[in-house]
């Protein structure tokens, strides 16, 4: 799963999906691995948007633009914190134990998986 900081267009005044679809610098092997669902988050780590990635555009100097579509599949998370990797770069992968963490804080979770 992907999570990028769109503080910066939101200051621009674009909204979540404009400022989430802009041209971030990821790999083609993380984009094909990781790149069905994104999250974008401010502050540091709360979210403040959800999306399917329904394409990419690969840009110039290593970017992508994505194709994005908010999704109700994580839409739980608006408004929490979210257990982001270490360091400052504004485009994120989560993976491993941060994915494990942000997919077991989803409050309907238990009661899917029958760990009422």
């Amino acid at each position: 799963m992907l999570a990028v900081d769109v503080r910066q267009g939101l200051r621009q005044g674009r909204t979540v999906e404009e400022a989430a679809s802009r041209a971030w610098r990821y790999s083609e092997q993380t984009i094909v691995q990781h790149g069905d669902f994104l999250l974008a988050f401010v502050d540091g780590s709360v979210c403040v948007g959800a999306f399917e990635v329904l394409g990419n555009t690969p840009g110039t100097d290593g970017k992508y633009v994505l194709d994005l579509a908010p999704t109700p599949r994580f839409q739980w998370a608006l408004g929490h914190r979210l257990p982001l990797p270490p360091g400052r770069n504004p485009a994120r992968i989560l993976t491993g134990q941060h994915l494990r963490a942000f997919l077991d804080a989803d409050p309907h979770y238990a009661h899917q998986t029958g760990q009422d």
